[in-house]
């Protein structure tokens, strides 16, 4: 099956060969998981400068033709860093502010040529793992709430049970 890809910027095109199996695989690729509306009232309602959200905006226009359908390849990428930024928001926090640490190293006159490379890694993944643990406590304590909640309820269901049936209300 022959797969063709086109450069939103230049209009350069790309064909490649792929086997029928990958090309069934690619078919589930082409099915919308999020509607282009809803996807587009949360980039608008994002706090970030215009130029970033013109930047997001080119990214989702990115897609590849794979014989008779298109699958939007810029709207997945997106998709994929929305869903682990709502669902891990401690450990995006902690990836940027370790890139951003490292970015400050590297940016030290003579020094950070040095220490960049191995400060700029070391401290993404101290921070995507401190936020990883973070936000799986968060996790394991809302599981720990809702299991006391509804013990709760079925402790009251229970003490009420004898009752079932025997209060009639007047009207």
């Amino acid at each position: 099956m022959k797969v063709i890809a086109k450069d939103v910027n230049s209009g350069k095109k790309i064909e490649a060969h792929i086997s029928d199996e990958n090309y069934e695989a690619l078919q589930s690729l082409a099915q919308d998981k999020i509607s282009d509306t809803k996807l587009q009232s949360f980039l608008e309602n994002l706090e970030m400068s215009a130029d970033a959200k013109a930047l997001i905006a080119s990214i989702l226009k990115t897609a590849i033709k794979v014989g008779n359908f298109v699958i939007r390849v810029g709207k997945r990428i997106v998709e994929i860093i929305i869903m682990i930024a709502t669902k891990f928001p401690k450990a995006s926090f902690g990836l940027l502010l370790g890139l951003l640490i490292g970015a400050l190293v590297a940016s030290i006159p003579l020094l950070g040529f040095i220490l960049g490379p191995f400060v700029t890694p070391i401290a993404a993944v101290f921070g995507l793992a401190k936020g990883y643990f973070e936000d799986l406590q968060d996790q394991a304590l809302e599981r720990k709430i809702d299991e006391v909640v509804k013990r709760k309820i079925d402790e009251a269901v229970e003490m009420f049970q004898p009752l079932n049936g025997e209060i009639n209300v007047a009207s």
